[in-house]
């Protein structure tokens, strides 16, 4: 191409005026005579010599550009661009009317992948008549594709028109680096950012995700969590279909009206379990006036597996039947009673099949592997999700240092036999009078006392009365300080003479008073003969119950015919209420009585009366439906743990004081949970109890422990996936380096691929390729131990982020990726001009040539006057 230029461009002016003096002498001169075709064409050949000359003073010059320019618009026409294809078009326009000189145009269109719209040189086309795959953004693969088009030696222009959101997976990095390659190799890139973001008033509505568990239980309740979007407040009608895997068409179950908010609206769907079975769902939502329909329907998986299975663990075989009437015709139970049945599951692998464990009355020390048995119950709670359900007696309360116990208190919600310990005085008053040294009755009374210090927490505090003639008191400490101590000097006591048991217990009366702690209890260990009665004995003890203070005896001798002084201690029982009547007739009864019966009152562990019970959390789960619950006649005493949750509690009354303690918790441990109800289901524990109230309390248990998800399988199955790829992790729990683990994966068009997980020592893991939209299933199979498992997933990818239309576009990503490397512009089209270095040019000048014809054409004029002159002669002879 050429560009005509002038050296002098005010000489053109010469041309006037010197037109003027070439062909002013004609006009005078000329006449009608002499006004010939001859004249005529001098007078012209003069005004062209006028423009030559003045032309050639200009200095007429010309410029051609020898070098080539190339220039590919790269047009980002995927689902985001939708909306803006015009706009697209109008910025191809744009450049095509900006090239440079010597330049060639061509469009390349791209989304998921690409195509050469326009090649270069060819007749421009709309944008709209692109046919590529535009469900995704791949601007990695567009533009090396696009730098591979260019040959020869010409400039190479590359003008990318894009939202840059690479929804393909190239981060900002990868793009910066295909765009550096691309300038290495000679490749100007430009790029203009298109702004796809949802204009103000654009009415879109979408589902922006729904999240439902891939397993539900027959007859439970389970929910399909719907998010939709909205750019302002509009009605959005949400349908839901259902169909049998293996089906064909879908049914329409269910639909709603929602009024949606501007932003995300959460919707929780009801889904039916009332038939077991695998299920596909699709949500479906539509609006007025939605400008996209793209991204309005999402699918998702569940299977609605059988009846729970239960693991009952007890120590009284008629909880055997009384689960199952909890559990009615809803599950499968397999129940154990200790001692009676055969072995207990303990494994992992045994336990893992199970939905939720059962532990009723049951000292788990009797299990065989009962260390295991507990760390698996932690395992299977913990990392699979199961429910572990404690009722009634666990024997934790009367054991302070037992390890197989203390790992299974760990995992409740209660702290069992510590209710009450903070500022509580224990007050033991020991009988030391002269009777006692007869029949070992004062060897059991030291040995009684010595046992139940014990029993005692490091932060009780405890008082020690002696009495026969006189009294004396070992002054109140904390059992941490003083146990020692006390069992050095009650081993050493001696016998005096005397007996007054109503002043051993006013002393008792007295220190109370004095300590002022909050609890307080008094244990009496006496033969109950008293000879000095200055102190009425029953009157005492019923001071002391007016004080909030239980009197419990320990009968230290028996006699022949059964009495003795049991009358006695017996009325100071029956003084007031809290206090318990016990006897030792043997020293070898010592520790059975101690570390049996009593050691239930001194720990404060099993209450044994009437008692009420308070719903404190109505709207809890364990309590719907219920508004009140009747007396419970038994109850194990506890504290709640700080993370637990109590509905429930029951009023303790000791003495004249009333406080509340826990009667039903719950707690999350891990990924599943632990509940304690503390009481038991055999009779006489919850005997006042109305069949339909028990029923429905237990039914509502049993419902809130029912696990979100079934997993009967030694390992966990975490399944991550986007629109381009995903990652199957599985995590043993039990690691077995020899044990291997394999995938199969069906692709939406029906294609398999079947690999072996990687293992890196704690895990095993396998990543895979997406993209697609459609059904995905995937059967993951795990060997170890010569078992063999197969779990299998379900997931759907109902439409990719491309479709997303509330994406918001920045311009900052397409400046992170271009780094400098050329110019970006954000409303219109880059500066296209070539740099003149990069140009190859020729200059030519006319001013010889236009004199030249100048002075050629004055001898034609010469010529043409002496021709038209001898004409005019001949004329005149003839």
């Amino acid at each position: 191409m050429k560009n005509i230029s002038f050296d002098n461009p005010y000489w053109l002016l010469i041309a006037v005026p010197l037109a003027l003096l070439l062909t002013i002498p004609f006009i005078i001169c000329a006449n009608k005579d002499n006004r010939s075709r001859g004249w005529k064409i001098s007078l012209a050949i003069h005004l062209v010599i006028s423009v030559l000359i003045a032309l050639a003073a200009a200095g007429l010059s010309s410029v051609s550009v020898l070098t080539k320019t190339d220039v590919y618009v790269l047009a980002d026409v995927s689902d985001s661009s939708e909306r803006n294809l015009e706009r697209i078009d109008e910025y191809v326009s744009q450049i095509e009317g900006s090239l440079p000189v010597n330049s060639k145009l061509g469009v390349v269109c791209f989304a998921k992948n690409y195509e050469v719209l326009v090649p270069l040189g060819r007749q421009i086309v709309s944008v709209s008549e692109s046919r590529v795959d535009t469900s995704a953004t791949n601007i990695a693969d567009a533009l090396s594709y696009t730098g591979d088009l260019f040959r020869g030696d010409s400039i190479k222009r590359i003008v990318i028109i894009t939202d840059g959101n690479d929804t393909v997976g190239a981060n900002e990095s990868e793009l910066a680096a295909v765009v550096s390659r691309l300038v290495d190799n000679g490749v100007k890139v430009d790029a203009v950012f298109l702004d796809n973001s949802l204009a103000e008033g654009e009415c879109e509505v979408q589902l922006s995700g729904i999240s439902a568990e891939h397993t539900a239980y027959l007859g439970g309740e389970s929910f399909a969590d719907v998010l939709i979007q909205a750019s302002d407040s509009t009605n959005v009608m949400l349908e839901l279909y259902k169909r049998q895997v293996g089906e064909a068409d879908y049914i329409r179950i269910g639909e709603t009206v929602i009024s949606a908010e501007a932003g995300l609206n959460s919707v929780k769907l009801a889904l039916p379990t009332d038939e077991s079975g695998s299920y596909e769902y699709r949500a479906q939502i539509k609006a007025d006036s939605d400008i996209s329909l793209k991204n309005n329907e999402l699918s998702f998986a569940q299977n609605v597996v059988g009846k729970l299975k239960i693991l009952h663990v007890t120590g009284k075989a008629e909880n055997e039947d009384a689960v199952k009437l909890l559990y009615a015709h809803n599950a499968e139970i397999d129940t154990y009673v200790v001692g009676r049945s055969g072995r207990v599951p303990f494994t992992v692998s045994e336990m893992v099949r199970y939905d939720e464990i059962i532990l009723s009355d049951v000292d788990v020390r009797e299990i065989s592997n009962a260390n295991a048995f507990i760390d698996s119950i932690d395992t299977v709670v913990s990392q699979y999700g199961k429910s572990l359900i404690t009722l009634g007696d666990l024997y934790i309360q009367t054991e302070e240092n037992d390890v197989i116990l203390n790992k299974l208190e760990e995992l409740l919600p209660l702290e069992y036999g510590s209710a009450g310990r903070e500022g509580r005085l224990y007050t033991i008053v020991l009988d030391v009078s002269h009777s006692m040294f007869m029949a070992y009755k004062f060897t059991i009374a030291k040995e009684a006392a010595i046992k139940l210090l014990s029993l005692l927490e490091d932060e009780d505090y405890v008082a020690l009365v002696t009495f026969s003639g006189k009294i004396e008191i070992h002054t109140p400490d904390q059992v941490k300080d003083c146990r020692r101590e006390l069992v050095a000097y009650i081993d050493s006591l001696t016998t005096g003479h005397g007996t007054d048991i109503g002043l051993g217990l006013e002393e008792a009366l007295n220190t109370v008073k004095t300590l002022n702690m909050q609890e307080n209890q008094v244990m009496l260990i006496s033969d109950g003969f008293s000879f000095d009665n200055k102190k009425n004995a029953v009157e005492v003890a019923g001071d002391l119950f007016d004080a909030g203070v239980p009197v419990s005896v320990i009968n230290t001798y028996v006699s022949s015919d059964g009495e003795g002084g049991r009358e006695t201690l017996r009325k100071i029982v029956g003084a007031g209420e809290g206090g318990n009547y016990y006897e030792i007739s043997s020293p070898e009864r010592v520790e059975s009585v101690v570390f049996g019966s009593v050691s239930n009152e001194v720990t404060q562990a099993i209450v044994r009366a009437e008692s009420s019970v308070n719903i404190v959390r109505y709207k809890d789960p364990a309590c719907v439906g219920i508004s009140s619950l009747p007396d419970v006649s038994v109850f194990i005493q506890s504290i709640k743990k700080y993370d637990a949750t109590v509905p429930l509690t029951v009023n303790y009354a000791k003495g004249s004081s009333v406080k509340e303690v826990p009667l039903y918790a719950y707690r999350a441990h891990g990924n599943g949970s632990v509940s304690s109800l503390a009481t038991s289901l055999a009779d006489g524990w919850c005997a006042l109890w109305s069949a339909e109230d028990k029923s429905r309390l237990f039914e509502n248990i049993i419902a809130s422990s029912t696990p979100d998800v079934r997993i009967d399988h030694p390992f966990s199955v975490e399944l991550e996936y986007n629109d381009y790829d995903g990652q199957v992790v599985i995590v043993p729990g039990v690691l077995d380096p020899e044990a291997v683990s394999t995938v199969t994966l069906t692709r939406p068009d029906g294609t398999k691929k079947t690999a072996t997980l990687t293992f890196d020592g704690k895990k095993y893991t396998y990543l895979f390729d997406t993209g697609s939209v459609g059904t995905y299933n995937m059967t993951v199979s795990y060997e170890s131990g010569g078992n063999e498992y197969s779990v299998s997933r379900t997931f759907y990818l109902s439409y990719l982020p491309e479709y997303n239309a509330f994406a918001n576009f920045d311009k900052s990503v397409v400046y992170g990726f271009m780094r400098g490397n050329g110019s970006i512009s954000e409303d219109g089209i880059p500066n296209l001009e070539n740099d003149k270095n990069e140009l190859s040019t020729y200059k030519r000048s006319f001013a010889i040539p236009l004199l030249i014809a100048a002075v050629s054409l004055f001898v034609l004029d010469i010529a043409v006057r002496k021709f038209d002159t001898g004409k005019k002669k001949k004329s005149k002879k003839a």
